[in-house]
């Protein structure tokens, strides 16, 4: 037996022992599975699945009822637009209709009754049909009607106006507007009704003046 320290490469051998050195085994602790909540008594992987479909299909269920409800809102939407634009485009035509209406009821230019010309060749100017019918346009706005009118021979600026109910005539002119001598008629008639007169003719072709016969 060499001396520790005389050879290098010396090295104590280790004595054998009998003895086995026990070896602890730790038991290892499962890990808890994941949404274990999820597989509980009466629960599976196939039913969670099931389930998830489920809401899924309520959701499209969901979604597709929304959608519905948002084409029904947009179409009656539409429907009252057009509705609109129907009841406007008409009330607009009518009173377009009723504008021109009034219009040629205001401006007629082609008289209603008759003219009798005593000149010979019966030629009746346009500017005395303007005239006779401005005229019966006037005379209904005094609740009077005329009856007929006669442009007396050789007088091309006269005419004799002979109304309904009425047995005199009145002498007008068509150098002076319809509607004043309408009211100088109108005015005439209730003072002869209040004198109790009945004239052959009034004449009011003169403004602010009238003479009867």
């Amino acid at each position: 037996m060499k001396q520790w320290g005389g050879d290098l490469n010396y090295r104590p051998e280790k004595k054998a022992s009998n003895k086995k050195r026990s070896r602890v085994i730790e038991p290892v602790k499962a890990e808890p599975r994941k949404n274990e909540r999820d597989y509980r008594v009466g629960k599976t992987i196939a039913g969670a699945t099931n389930n998830a479909r489920k809401r899924n299909l309520e959701h499209i269920a969901v979604r597709k009822k929304q959608q519905r409800k948002n084409a029904i809102i947009v179409f009656l939407i539409l429907v009252l637009i057009v509705g609109l634009s129907i009841f406007i485009g008409q009330y607009i035509n009518e009173k377009i209709a009723e504008r021109e209406a009034q219009i040629v009821a205001s401006n007629p230019t082609e008289p209603t009754v008759a003219i009798v010309d005593e000149n010979v060749g019966d030629n009746i100017s346009k500017r005395v049909k303007v005239f006779v019918a401005r005229l019966e346009a006037d005379a209904a706005d005094k609740n009077l009607k005329v009856d007929h009118v006669t442009l007396p021979f050789q007088k091309a600026r006269e005419v004799l106006v002979f109304f309904v109910g009425r047995k005199e005539y009145y002498k007008m002119t068509i150098e002076r507007g319809s509607t004043v001598q309408i009211e100088d008629a109108e005015r005439m008639m209730r003072y002869l009704d209040g004198k109790g007169l009945t004239p052959e003719y009034v004449d009011i072709r003169v403004e602010g003046k009238a003479y009867f016969k």
